[in-house]
C-alpha cells in the first residue's frame, strides 16, 4: 500500500521537499476526511494524510531548514565536472561567485560563474544568462559562452556556467590606479566609446544589458584604446525603447565617474560637459536617443578647447 500512495501522490511530497515515513495507519469511517490534505503534527512534525476506503495513511516527516550556501569556498585543484579544476576566486556578488579554472588535460584557462541556490533554486538564471550570451556571441564585448556543467557542492547540485577569461580587471579598481583616481578627459572619451560600440551591437540584435556600472565592464589597455568586455547582463524583461534608453544613460554615468564625479565637473572641458549634462536623463536623451547617435557624435564632434 505505501508504495502505490507514494507514486500517486509523488508530487505533492515533491513539492514540499521532504522523504515521508509511514508513522501510523488509523481505521476511520468513510466521508470523514478528504482523501489527502497536509496538516502539522506535533512536536514540529508534517504529515500528508491520505485516505483509501475505510483507511487513513499517516505520512509524516519533521522538516529539515537548509542553510543557504553564502559562500562555495572551492580550493584551488578542486574539480569542476570532469574536464575542469580551479585555480582561483575572481570575484563574489549577492547572487554567485566566479573562479578561474582550466582544462585539466590542456591547460586552456576559463571563467566559471556559479549561482546560489539560493538565489536560483530552478537554475532558471544560469539558463537565461547561458542564453542571452550565445544570442549575443558575435559582440565582441561580450564574453564568450562555451557550456555548463553540474557540481556538487556542500549537498547541493549546482549548474556552472563556463565562459571565456578575460584577462581585463574591473574598470572600478582600474580608474583607482590613476592619479586623483579619475582620468583624464580623453581616455574617459575612449572609454565611453568603447562601451557605446559595444553597446550598438547589442542593441542592434533587439537586446540590452540594464546593468551597466564600473563593477560590471572589464577593461584591458589596447594599442591606443581599450578592450572592454561587459558581464552580467541583468534580466528586466523584454527588451524596449526605454530600456535602451537606461544603458545609454548608464553609459554617461560611467563616463561621469570617469572623470571623477561631481568634484571635479565644473572643471570638464564645455564638450565633456555636453555629453554628461549634468546627468539629466531627459537632457542626455534627447542628445542621444539611441547608441548609435552616442557612437556618431563621439567620431565626429570638434574640439573647442586644448587638453
Amino acid at each position: 500500500m505505501g508504495d502505490v500512495v507514494l507514486w500517486r501522490f509523488g508530487r505533492e511530497i515533491q513539492e514540499v521537499g521532504l522523504s515521508w515515513t509511514a508513522r501510523n495507519v488509523f481505521l476511520v469511517p468513510p466521508g470523514i476526511y478528504p482523501k489527502s490534505r497536509l496538516r502539522r503534527g506535533r512536536r514540529g512534525l508534517i504529515q500528508l494524510v491520505i485516505r483509501r476506503g475505510w483507511w487513513e495513511l499517516v505520512l509524516s516527516k519533521k522538516k529539515v531548514v537548509k542553510k543557504k550556501i553564502e559562500t562555495f569556498g572551492l580550493r584551488s585543484g578542486r574539480k569542476i565536472g570532469r574536464l575542469y579544476e580551479v585555480v582561483k576566486l575572481l570575484g563574489k556578488g549577492t547572487e554567485g561567485e566566479v573562479y578561474q579554472i582550466q582544462e585539466s588535460d590542456t591547460g586552456i584557462q576559463r571563467a566559471a560563474k556559479l549561482y546560489f541556490p539560493h538565489r536560483d533554486p530552478k537554475n532558471r538564471s544560469t539558463i537565461w544568462y547561458a542564453k542571452k550570451l550565445n544570442a549575443l556571441r558575435h559582440c565582441p564585448i561580450v564574453l564568450q559562452y562555451h557550456h555548463t556543467e553540474i557540481i556538487q557542492v556542500k549537498g547541493e547540485r549546482v549548474r556552472c556556467l563556463i565562459s571565456e577569461l578575460c584577462d581585463g580587471e574591473q574598470l572600478e579598481g582600474w580608474i583607482g590606479q590613476h592619479r586623483g583616481k579619475r582620468l583624464d578627459a580623453f581616455r574617459a572619451l575612449h572609454v565611453l566609446y568603447g562601451l557605446a560600440r559595444g553597446l550598438e551591437s547589442i542593441h542592434a540584435l533587439g537586446e540590452y544589458h540594464a546593468d551597466v556600472h564600473s563593477q560590471n565592464i572589464l577593461i584591458r589597455p589596447k594599442g591606443i584604446g581599450f578592450d572592454l568586455k561587459l558581464v552580467d547582463f541583468y534580466n528586466w524583461g523584454r527588451p524596449t525603447k526605454y530600456k535602451h534608453h537606461q544603458d545609454i544613460m548608464d553609459s554617461v554615468r560611467v563616463f561621469y565617474e570617469c572623470l571623477g564625479g561631481r568634484k571635479h565637473y565644473s572643471k570638464l572641458p564645455p564638450e565633456v560637459k555636453h555629453i554628461c549634462a549634468a546627468l539629466q536623463q531627459k537632457l542626455v536623451i534627447k542628445r542621444f536617443p539611441t547608441m548609435t547617435r552616442l557612437r556618431q557624435f563621439l567620431e565626429g564632434f570638434e574640439w573647442q578647447t586644448v587638453l
